[in-house]
């Protein structure tokens, strides 16, 4: 099965970063990951890490311009969500059905210190960043 990027629609590539197979866009240099999968990658060490970011950053075009334009999962089809990730103000796209996400060129290390400092899985990070923007104001 072919993954569409979620910002440019160029076909994603597969690379793998020890046992954890991740979605690369060869155009834009956004990255996609299964449920789970981003959690895997912040428990990796620098030089595993590193080899990813040299494979998200061979990218030379500018990355992709923030839109409120809702897209779809590139894995089950449903509608991603935009959330912010602590408070490091990092919006990513999520997807609520297969749990997937995908992150923007130069994201990734934002987004693996997000879930390193929570020490919380991605649902639960968007769980709890949900109940807080639902909050009433005081």
């Amino acid at each position: 099965m072919y993954l569409a990027c979620l910002k440019c629609t160029s076909v994603l590539d597969k690379a793998r970063i020890d046992e954890i197979e991740v979605d690369l866009c060869p155009s834009c240099g956004g990255l996609w990951l299964d449920h789970g999968e981003i959690e895997k990658l912040a428990r990796k060490q620098g030089g595993e890490i590193d080899r990813l970011r040299r494979l998200l950053t061979s990218h030379k075009g500018p990355p992709p311009v923030p839109s409120d334009i809702t897209s779809a999962c590139p894995s089950c089809t449903a509608n991603m969500k935009e959330v912010v990730l602590a408070d490091d103000k990092l919006k990513i796209d999520f997807c609520t059905r297969c749990k997937g996400v995908f992150l923007d060129r130069g994201e990734v290390d934002a987004a693996l210190k997000a879930i390193k400092d929570a020490k919380a899985t991605l649902p639960q990070l968007v769980a709890a960043a949900a109940s807080v923007a639902e909050a009433p104001a005081a």
